[in-house]
């Protein structure tokens, strides 16, 4: 977000979540909303004075940490979650990445589904309840890896990340694999991880070697500085290109794996992370960015 911004005027551009809404939003009716821009001065949106979006995140993470499902906080944070959906889908505002694209896009099987029908190459996708039924399907060992949050709170207070992880039938043996779904899949010797940003009709690829890396590479410290701009994947970018269309998102991070057989599509996050690649790359995604944002 704050790459983006520095390259707005102040005037004019509003930031907003769930946790700031009540220090932003002025007033809301049908004919129009009054936001305040981050010099503090009152924005009026109407349908003769439109604008434009970018959703980066509806809430800061732990927003909602500690509340209780049920209770009267929680009902005042699904209230305030509520006005903040209004805002999103005012058609007085044209995003970037629509809101109902944006939840759509988030779901790996609908990711997977989408790259299917385009054609694009993606590994075997299964949900089951039968260990032995996926490592026949996929072979043994497989991935497994979260069809919903990849992270959450221990009981300890700190934050936990669900890896990717290779498994066995046997590994799983007993285990309530519909408890909380994940998905599983066959799994890929990877020679290289692509990480590809796309902004409307742009992309950009940065590649990292997986030689000694583990099967996720996020494991490994040295990989968050590792990847390197490259220019040899110019298919997987127009295929790349190609998902983000079909799926209605106008900006995304897109995670391929290329093997013996080339590259294969693995996720898609329409509201990923990109400044931790080179800095000729993320120089030039914000700048794309901020110039959609100003309508340039």
């Amino acid at each position: 977000m704050a790459a983006v911004l520095d390259r707005l005027p102040r005037q004019g551009t509003v930031t907003v979540d769930a946790a700031t809404l009540p220090d932003v939003l002025c007033r809301l009716s049908t004919q129009h909303t009054h936001l305040l821009d981050q010099c503090g001065e009152p924005v009026r949106l109407s349908a003769a004075a439109p604008a434009r979006g970018w959703i980066r995140r509806l809430a800061p993470a732990g927003w909602d940490s500690g509340t209780a499902l049920g209770s009267q906080a929680a009902a005042r944070l699904a209230s305030r979650m509520a006005l903040l959906a209004a805002l999103v889908r005012d058609d007085r505002t044209t995003w970037l990445c629509h809101v109902d694209a944006l939840f759509a896009a988030e779901n790996k099987m609908v990711q997977y589904r989408a790259a299917r029908t385009l054609g694009l190459r993606v590994p075997e996708t299964l949900i089951c309840s039968h260990p032995a039924d996926l490592a026949a399907a996929l072979g043994d060992p497989f991935v497994v890896k979260p069809l919903g949050p990849g992270n959450f709170t221990g009981d300890d207070g700190q934050e936990r990340v669900v890896h990717t992880q290779s498994v066995t039938a046997a590994d799983l043996a007993g285990a309530d694999l519909l408890g909380a779904p994940f998905l599983a899949q066959k799994q890929l010797a990877a020679r290289a991880h692509l990480r590809i940003v796309t902004v409307n009709g742009r992309a950009w690829t940065a590649e990292l070697d997986a030689d000694s890396l583990p099967l996720d590479w996020r494991q490994a410290e040295e990989a968050h500085h590792g990847f390197k701009s490259s220019a040899r994947w110019r298919e997987a970018e127009q295929d790349a290109l190609l998902l983000a269309q079909h799926l209605k998102t106008g900006f995304t991070c897109q995670d391929w794996i290329v093997d013996a057989a080339g590259p294969a599509f693995i996720d898609l996050n329409p509201g990923g992370q990109w400044l931790f690649l080179p800095g000729s790359m993320t120089v030039q995604i914000a700048d794309d960015l901020a110039a959609w944002l100003r309508g340039d």
